[in-house]
């Protein structure tokens, strides 16, 4: 997952449709230097769209604008899959963010649902929002490339993966007080275990605890990058690795909801070479950590996000690259069925077809939460990453299909001219919407069998 850290200006263009209302000038006047000056906007939310059922919150992060956009299911009387946006966070607008901006990038949130973290891939930093009023009380200075910050399963730390540092960062989390520092990291490459298992490229990617209490990473960004590192919980020590060779993992990472075994995704798109779309089995039973199963298909390209149902029953994984996936039996660890896409446009060419990226199920089993990138995405290789519909699909656990699409900022608001632009590496050009990370916070109790965030517990 290589990330493009570049700040993109919105120059011109679009009014946001829909559930957000856009005010401001349209392009900017040249300064003295012939170059154009950033255009202000000002959000507001629609009073129409602003009340939900209390139920639940869906987080969606664009990094491509830098917002985040919380939104509850609407009472309708239709019965049909509405959303509605009760929240509207300019993550550039809040205190003490760096001039060069932040780009939200993936968010977990303490075992209580209180506290969300939010990793930061430009600006160095880690945020924490108190989520009952949605106020930023911890920024958190974590390193370059902070790609995935997620709390520990007792909340005393958040352990944060900064891929430009390439190290596992550990931040003593006070959440009674909300004080927040950085106490611990570790160097992944310097390290004398990661050393000896061979491993020789990389940096720690994703990361999640297993029932043992150790925190497990993937490494990249690169599939050629890849490999696990384990970590005691207690100790904040590395007490296995993999190599590349042993076990190219450089994306997911999930615990199994109540037994001893987790799951990783391993993706490579398609772009120079045959991609790879694969996931694998971990046996955390055992003081070591062991491969169960290797290597299984995930009937796809660049195998990405995945994520259970609430009921446990089922693990959905996706392809970013061919916009599908497969549902995975928990219990035999075997592919029980394919999801033909995940996002509503599906093409065999990737740049027209929409990238998947990840995956969260809402609490009553309803419904699953995709990510869908845009057609400039900041981060992954492009070939997997360029998708047609920026914003979140919902797709119908029970169906697997898709039922509705939510989108902030509909892309055809944006002339082709500013996508072009927002596409170009070389250019300064337009911010596009790219919607990269969501999260589910529940808001009332749930009669599931298993907690909806991992690390997983019995509810």
């Amino acid at each position: 997952m290589q990330t493009n850290q570049t700040r993109r200006t919105f120059l011109a263009g679009s009014a946001a449709a829909g559930a957000v209302a856009v005010a401001g000038c349209i392009g900017g006047d040249d300064d003295d230097d012939g170059e154009d000056e950033e255009t202000e906007f000002d959000y507001e939310i629609d009073p129409e769209l602003e009340e939900g059922d209390g139920s639940y919150e869906v987080w969606a992060l664009d990094q491509g604008r830098d917002n985040v956009f919380v939104y509850e299911p609407a009472d309708t009387e239709s019965g049909e899959a509405e959303f509605a946006l009760t929240e509207f966070i300019d993550v550039n607008d809040l205190e003490d963010v760096p001039d060069e901006g932040v780009v939200p990038h993936m968010i977990d949130y303490s075992s209580d649902y209180e506290y969300a973290a939010v990793a930061c891939t430009a600006g160095a930093r880690t945020l924490v929002f108190r989520t009952e009023d949605h106020e930023l009380v911890g920024n958190i200075e974590t390193g370059a490339g902070s790609h995935m910050a997620a709390f520990s399963p007792d909340d005393e730390y958040i352990h944060v993966d900064a891929i430009d540092e390439g190290a596992i960062v550990r931040v003593d989390a006070d959440l009674e007080s909300e004080e927040f520092e950085v106490v611990d990291e570790i160097e992944v490459l310097e390290d004398e275990t990661v050393q000896e298992a061979g491993v020789e490229d990389g940096a720690p990617i994703c990361h999640q605890f297993d029932n043992q209490g150790r925190s497990i990473h993937t490494l990249g960004p690169s599939y050629h990058d890849a490999g696990l590192v384990i970590v005691d919980h207690d100790e904040f020590a590395v007490t296995q690795a993999f190599s590349q060779d042993e076990l190219p993992t450089n994306c997911g990472t999930m615990p199994h909801p109540t037994e001893d075994k987790f799951y990783l995704t391993a993706g490579l798109p398609s772009s120079d070479e045959e991609g790879v779309g694969a996931y694998y089995v971990l046996d955390t039973s055992g003081d070591e950590v062991t491969v169960e199963v290797e290597d299984e298909s995930t009937e796809g390209v660049d195998a990405h996000g995945f994520w259970f149902t609430p009921d446990g029953d089922e693990l959905w994984v996706l392809n970013r690259e061919t916009n599908d996936g497969v549902v995975v039996d928990p219990e035999t660890n075997e592919v029980l069925e394919e999801i033909d896409e995940y996002g509503p446009e599906q093409s065999e060419d990737p740049a027209e077809s929409d990238a998947p990226d990840i995956m969260w199920a809402s609490p009553d089993g309803e419904y699953m939460f995709v990510t869908l990138r845009g057609p400039a995405p900041l981060s992954g290789d492009p070939h997997a990453s360029t998708g047609v519909t920026p914003g979140v699909s919902v797709l119908s656990v029970d169906d697997r299909e898709v039922v509705d699409v939510i989108e902030p900022h509909p892309i055809d608001e944006f002339d082709d001219e500013h996508i072009e632009l927002a596409q170009d590496e070389d250019e300064d050009g337009p911010r596009v919407p790219d919607f990269h990370a969501v999260g589910v916070r529940p808001l009332e109790a749930f009669d599931t069998g298993i907690e909806t965030s991992p690390p997983f517990g019995e509810n």
